[in-house]
């Protein structure tokens, strides 16, 4: 009894109070050590690779994170499905495996959790299947924004008021993709007032943790749509919120791609050193998961050789990070890669960029992002340089 309290507890406080979570962690371990192995067993060494993975222990997290499901298996302890797949899929496994699995791994675990009797987690594992659909592009986000729907109700249904706070900026940065075409403002944009008031929210309760999810989807979206100013503000505020956190969100790695394409484009403008540097550190941070996501390194590669002038392949670098993306089957970011080559080409007075364009407005309109490919369209429709065919 003991121990499935305190994994329900730990499960919880690796979301909120994480200094919380870490001394469960070790409670757990001990409590395994002394009176041997039982079913909850799985959920203290799940915790210990959430506590590795926060660290940037990558390969031990996973090593541990693997231990426990195989563990889950042996023991038969299906109903503790759900909290392993949030805390180990969310963390080091996720790097191993392309998101579009792992989105079915959370979803699989949301069905367990649902039907052994576990809501919390399950409805815990649907958000974070709507949340890797996003990153990974793969899930029609039409379709996306249904699911979100319903997954909400059953929230509200059964009162879990933490989950619907995490998932309702999902809906929101869906419903932004899908009908927006306007440019996102600081100031002017419902949009950014909607964030702001859900940051501030979990400011007030000190729970820092939702606030850089927040943070994060904001500044992914804000990006995507080319308001770069906002997105660095969100980035730096996320990374303020980070400082207190052994165990930062990170996305699926997603968070290190998008901090170094913020970067680069805030340098671009600037011409500051400080966020080239921020760009490279990202950059790295990106390769410790580059097996999984090759075309990321290889855009962000593209994106900073550009940045320090050195365009002798510029077009064939991005060319070889879009066909990584179309290969790993990451519309979105295939999407966001051939806008970049073709910023880069009608820089350079290159016409291959209305190609670019072109293929980049039909990638946004596969993926479902169709207030992005209107905002694409109605921004280089507005200048006659940048007139392009779609």
């Amino acid at each position: 009894i003991a121990m499935n309290f305190l994994g329900e507890l730990a499960l919880t406080t690796v979301f909120t109070k994480q200094d919380i979570c870490a001394n469960v962690t070790c409670h757990m371990m001990q409590l395994t050590l002394d009176y041997g192995v039982c079913k909850e067993s799985v959920l203290c060494l799940a915790n210990y690779s959430a506590v590795l993975f926060g660290f940037g222990d990558i390969k031990g997290s996973s090593i541990v994170g693997d231990f426990a499901m195989k563990l889950l298996d042996k023991l038969d302890a299906r109903e503790f499905l759900p909290q392993l797949s949030i805390v180990c899929w969310g963390g080091a496994l996720s790097t191993r495996e392309p998101l579009k699995m792992v989105s079915e791994k959370f979803l699989h675990a949301y069905k367990v959790g649902m039907q052994t009797g576990g809501i919390h987690s399950a409805l815990l594992s649907a958000h974070f299947y709507c949340e890797s659909s996003i990153f990974s592009g793969g899930v029609e986000l039409e379709i996306l924004e249904r699911e979100i729907d319903m997954f909400e109700k059953q929230m509200v249904a059964y009162k879990q008021e933490f989950n619907w706070n995490l998932t309702v900026s999902l809906e929101r940065i869906v419903h932004i993709l899908i009908y927006c075409s306007s440019d996102l403002s600081q100031h002017s944009s419902e949009f950014l007032v909607e964030g702001k008031e859900i940051m501030d929210d979990h400011i007030e309760k000190n729970n820092l943790y939702a606030a850089s999810i927040v943070c994060f989807l904001y500044s992914y979206v804000s990006y995507i749509f080319c308001n770069f100013d906002f997105a660095k503000e969100l980035i730096e505020m996320r990374w303020t919120f980070e400082k207190t956190l052994y165990r930062p969100y990170r996305a699926y790695c997603t968070t290190f791609f998008f901090d170094s394409l913020i970067s680069i484009a805030f340098a671009r403008k600037t011409k500051q050193d400080i966020w080239t540097k921020y760009a490279l550190e990202n950059l790295e941070k990106t390769k410790h998961a580059s097996h999984n996501y090759r075309h990321r390194v290889l855009l962000l590669e593209a994106e900073i050789h550009t940045l320090l002038g050195k365009t002798d392949n510029a077009v064939s670098n991005y060319d070889e990070a879009i066909a990584s993306a179309q290969e790993s089957g990451y519309i979105n970011e295939q999407a966001i890669a051939n806008e970049r080559a073709g910023d880069y080409c009608l820089s350079q007075g290159d016409n291959q960029a209305s190609d670019y364009y072109d293929e980049a407005y039909s990638l946004y309109i596969q993926w479902g992002a169709k207030g992005k490919a209107a905002h694409l369209k109605k921004n280089y429709l507005q200048s006659p340089e940048r007139i392009i065919s779609m």
